[in-house]
């Protein structure tokens, strides 16, 4: 599952966190070898980043 900005405020992240939350998640997945994330147009990573920044979360998986 990729997690966006939208996805961890519908979680109850306030918008700023939530984009703090992303750049860490995206810096981890740099950090893990996928340079792909170094780009500022990337806006979703996979849920394991976001649980390696914030530990494990439930998010939603179903769009409203």
């Amino acid at each position: 599952m990729l997690v966006s900005k939208e996805t961890l405020i519908r979680a109850g992240f306030p918008p700023y966190t939530a984009s703090s939350i992303l750049r860490q998640a995206k810096h981890f997945m740099v950090q893990q070898g996928y340079e792909f994330y170094e780009g500022r147009r990337v806006s979703v990573v996979p849920i394991q980043a976001i649980k390696s920044v914030i530990g494990d979360v439930e998010l939603s998986e179903t769009e409203e």
